[in-house]
């Protein structure tokens, strides 16, 4: 079956739990309205923005609500702009043309804030979505928890938790330059696979990212993996197969199938998610410069070693130091079924594909119990 995307579609029969999202909504915002008009600090602008904004909010909310959606704190926008110091450049995270990421601190507790660009924005209902999506997966623990949301803004503002050390690059590795330790990699790995998984089956219906890729996992100070950037993801209603919508992604890794169908279904994830697995074991970006200075898709890449039989040659060479307590066989043997995993991930034995990312999560962590 097949089913035209909607952005807005995502029904459910739940009237009495989303009678109650919507009263504690108004509720919040009528209270919220009464404690800024007895400081009269709020321009009409903001009063204006602040309503239209968070009814685009609560229909999304509502659409996309499952019982399970956690609290959104509204923060003002003098808060925002205070801990962002007027979004300084010295206080830029990272920045990916669509938006930029912003370290600062409120309520002396450090934040990330994350502040859309209406340029490049093709959809609002995009900054929305990435709200409502993210309040769903805040409870787990693999996931970037959304702590709330500006309003006040041209385009919503997101707040959420503060990570050490920030985002991947999209070689996989940290801004520091750092050289990540193989098993913090494969603990990545694992920990996104897990967060995946759950964005795929804890729901009505299955969502799909359609967005994997390094620079949208966070690291936390215990090396902790955190999914973001939900704003592209897509519902599948349950019984249909999959839906239908234009291409979104990274190039690099976006699901070659998905790109020629525009059908929509879990492998799209899955594929991405295997070329992150081949970011981390090899160093390198999805896309990068091969001989000559000419770009390389890194899938290529490895297609062309794995003819030649000298796996080797795609291992970043830093995963073979060995720390104290490690074993060199061990860690070649988990090193060799990480790639046989990521390989059927990208489908490069087409007879041999994982059944769906609850498959890759459980081999991981097999994987990581190799000893």
């Amino acid at each position: 079956k097949k089913k035209k995307s909607n952005l807005l579609h995502w029904k459910s029969k739940r009237s009495l739990t989303l009678s109650s999202l919507t009263v504690i909504f108004f509720i919040y915002l009528m209270i919220k309205s009464k404690s800024k008009s007895k400081s009269k600090s709020k321009s009409k602008s903001k009063t204006r923005l602040d309503l239209k904004n968070g009814g685009i909010l609560l229909e999304e909310l509502i659409e996309t609500f499952d019982g399970k959606t956690n609290p959104i704190r509204c923060f003002s926008s003098d808060e925002i702009l205070k801990a962002t110091e007027n979004f300084s450049e010295s206080r830029v995270i990272s920045s990916w043309g669509y938006f930029i990421w912003y370290r600062g601190v409120i309520e002396e507790r450090p934040v990330s804030i994350k502040k859309w660009s209406s340029q490049n924005l093709s959809s609002f209902t995009e900054a929305y979505r990435d709200i409502s999506v993210s309040s769903q997966m805040s409870g787990h623990k693999n996931a970037l928890k959304l702590l709330g949301c500006c309003l006040e803004l041209d385009l919503p503002a997101l707040v959420c938790e503060y990570t050490e050390h920030g985002p991947l690059n999209r070689d996989g590795g940290i801004s520091s330059g750092e050289a990540l330790a193989w098993k913090v990699r494969l603990k990545i790995a694992k920990e996104i696979a897990s967060s995946v998984s759950y964005l795929h089956t804890a729901f009505p219906e299955t969502i799909i990212h359609r967005n994997i890729n390094p620079t949208n996992i966070f690291m936390d100070e215990n090396w902790t993996a955190k999914l973001s950037d939900f704003w592209f993801c897509v519902a599948i209603p349950e019984g249909e197969l999959y839906v239908q919508d234009d291409v979104k992604g990274v190039i690099g890794f976006v699901d070659p199938d998905y790109y020629w169908t525009m059908k929509v279904t879990e492998k799209v994830d899955i594929y991405s998610f295997g070329v992150v697995m081949l970011v981390l074991l090899s160093g390198r970006a999805a896309v990068f410069n091969g001989p000559g200075e000419t770009p390389m898709s890194l899938n290529d890449h490895v297609s062309e070693v794995m003819e030649k039989g000298d796996f080797e040659e795609i291992v970043d060479k830093e995963i073979w130091n060995v720390r104290d307590g490690d074993d060199l066989v061990s860690r070649r043997s988990q090193v060799e079924a990480f790639l046989r995993l990521a390989l059927r991930c990208v489908r490069y034995k087409k007879e041999d594909p994982v059944s769906g990312m609850i498959e890759v999560a459980k081999e991981l962590k097999y994987i990581e119990n190799f000893s």
